[in-house]
């Protein structure tokens, strides 16, 4: 009998160490399998957390909650928490379900963005009338607002050294991609088109920014070179295609697509162009972000 208990223990323990060892030759292989976001599945916005390597989910256990941003530890979710009048900006701690809420106004304060540092959490705002970029600390102290301008900015995304801040603004003729260097506060125009630009995403390399565009009619995605300045299309295709976000690796765009009334998460290899579906198990699935730390 204790023979017995001794091969069932040593079984165990190489069972553990196999289940330990796959996990991290799947982590090599897809720097970043953990992603997270918004689907309908009762009627109210919830988010989802899923590990794609294993297939576990995690359901946020409250709603009213969407546009997801990750820790750089994978440890906790920035997210956008809808109220009856506005909505506020908070850290859940996906361990223990702790909330923090990081802005408390009667406000709309949307589209959190965690530096890639860690240090820092930017967001959008019309807290102080006009629309604009602000950052605060993720325990909710030292916030303070970066762009100061009448018209409207929003959906900040940093560059990969935590230095800069993309984000788009309707400053000039349309709605384009601007960027701010955090410590000069220099604001550039990057993109230059009638048709809005929108939902900007800084490449792991910080060479591109992908980002959604009807400048081709339907919305559609395109990269835009920092060392060039030129804008390429990407995915040009008669459905609604929005919310762009490059891959761990770099090496392809997931994107959100309107098939029937429904969101579908897509995915594009750069080098190849081939596009397919990301099955996340969910009917509709929107604001689809990937941990990249």
């Amino acid at each position: 009998m204790r023979r017995s208990l001794l091969r069932l223990s040593a079984l165990v323990f190489t069972l553990v160490i196999l289940a330990v060892t796959l996990r991290h030759l799947l982590a090599a292989v897809a720097p970043s399998a953990m992603v997270a976001y918004m689907t309908l599945e009762t009627g109210l916005p919830v988010v989802i957390v899923q590990d794609l390597s294993l297939g576990l989910k995690k359901r946020l256990d409250f709603d009213f909650l969407s546009e997801p941003s990750f820790a750089p530890d994978g440890a906790r979710l920035a997210l956008t928490l809808y109220l009856r009048f506005g909505s506020d900006i908070i850290t859940y701690d996906l361990t223990s379900g702790d909330v923090t809420r990081l802005t408390d106004s009667l406000a709309i304060a949307e589209a959190p963005a965690w530096s890639p540092d860690g240090n820092w959490i930017a967001y959008a705002s019309n807290r102080e009338d006009d629309n604009n970029i602000y950052i605060v600390r993720p325990d909710g102290s030292a916030g303070r607002r970066v762009t100061a301008h009448e018209a409207g900015d929003r959906e900040p995304a940093w560059s990969p050294d935590s230095r800069t801040i993309a984000f788009t603004s309707n400053r000039g003729a349309g709605w384009n991609l601007h960027s701010i260097t955090l410590a000069s506060g220099e604001v550039r125009q990057l993109t230059t088109h009638r048709s809005p630009d929108s939902s900007p995403d800084w490449s792991p390399d910080g060479r591109r920014i992908v980002f959604a565009s009807r400048r081709d009619g339907a919305s559609s995605i395109y990269l835009y070179s920092l060392e060039t300045g030129q804008v390429e299309p990407l995915v040009v295709d008669s459905r609604y295609d929005s919310l762009p976000q490059w891959t761990p690796d770099g090496r392809a765009v997931t994107f959100a697509r309107s098939v029937d009334g429904r969101s579908r998460i897509m995915r594009v290899e750069l080098a190849s162009g081939e596009i397919s579906r990301l099955d996340l198990g969910e009917v509709d699935a929107d604001a689809f972000v990937w941990r990249r730390g």
